[in-house]
């Protein structure tokens, strides 16, 4: 046996099955900063660019923690940045309506994610479609009804910018955007769901022996559905907190999150075959993904190269996932 296997079998057998997509998550975002501080020490050794990375990363955060669910779930929704955008404008357009009122419009928008969830539920659990088409289409299809409902207009929402409701929810707590208290608060919440509650194993049942856990009593419809709200609710609260960051709410607002959003999902460890997953290398993934747009810019690269580093990323973190964590991402 060689030196190399050796101390990978090592590691596998020092480190828990379930912590080691986590690990190695964790070491491919240590040595991809080692290599931007490098590259660039002059950005990466200073404190703005930090401050500036933390206000974005929460949105892809929470966005992806539920993208965790319903990998693990064995479904996959490609329709959430439509859901970012038509539950800011419900978000917005109530605010307009009734004077700035954030009591009516944040229910609005929570109702209005949770409801296109519902929808992505019962068209993949009672209609039997596939979730991965169904999503694609009801993804083009609530961008076209945002635009109808919106006329492509972009609204402008100057009144919030000194309200208590924007300082709580995206002001700065101390030297840290208040965002990032609350994706932290959602990320423990739905990490200890996934991993401790019984909804979280019936979850992952589901994606792994569904016709088993039907056997032991587990509703594996009413699971996935629920999963697809999650979606619905998650993404909501992404809207939100954009439109409050920006003071604006713009119809394509959703569109920058797909790729990132499903990219931080596998660099986190959370496999594509079902019935695993893992909250704590998803938020990995979410920083990494996240520092990569900045880095790739901050090294000198153009713009254009960030989708290029978002392959290699990917690639390279599966490769360490499959050295230290077997056949978890397989």
């Amino acid at each position: 046996m060689s030196t190399e296997v050796a101390k990978t079998k090592k590691i596998k057998e020092l480190i828990p099955e379930v912590y080691r997509p986590v690990f190695g998550a964790a070491i491919f975002f240590v040595l991809m900063m080692v290599a931007f501080i490098v590259s660039a020490p002059e950005v990466f050794l200073t404190v703005g660019i930090y401050t500036a990375i933390f206000l974005s990363l929460p949105l892809f955060t929470i966005v992806g923690l539920s993208l965790v669910y319903i990998t693990a779930a064995g479904e996959i929704d490609l329709s959430f940045p439509s859901i970012i955008a038509i539950s800011a404008l419900a978000f917005t357009w109530t605010l307009q309506q009734t004077g700035m009122n954030f009591g009516l419009a944040i229910p609005a928008s929570l109702l209005t994610g949770c409801a296109c969830g519902w929808v992505n539920g019962l068209l993949v659990t009672r209609l039997g479609l596939s979730s991965l088409i169904t999503t694609l289409g009801m993804n083009f299809a609530l961008v076209g009804l945002t635009n109808i409902l919106n006329n492509g207009v972009v609204r402008g929402l100057t009144d919030i910018n000194d309200s208590k409701i924007r300082a709580i929810l995206v002001g700065s707590w101390g030297p840290m955007p208040a965002q990032m208290f609350w994706s932290t608060g959602i990320a423990i919440i739905l990490g200890l769901i996934f991993h401790r509650h019984r909804f979280g194993i019936h979850v992952k049942v589901a994606g792994d022996n569904p016709e088993a856990g039907r056997a032991m009593g587990v509703n594996i419809e009413r699971t996935k559905t629920l999963v697809f709200i999650l979606i619905g609710l998650c993404s909501s609260l992404t809207g939100i907190f954009a439109v409050l960051l920006n003071s604006t709410f713009f119809p394509t607002m959703g569109d920058g999150y797909l790729l990132p959003t499903l990219a931080a999902v596998f660099v986190g460890g959370t496999p594509v075959t079902g019935g695993k997953g893992t909250i704590g290398g998803l938020v990995i993934g979410a920083a990494t993904v996240v520092f990569i747009q900045t880095g790739v810019v901050a090294a000198g690269l153009d713009g254009y190269w960030t989708s290029f580093g978002f392959g290699l990323v990917i690639v390279f973190s599966l490769i360490g996932h499959r050295r230290f964590s077997g056949k978890l991402t397989r």
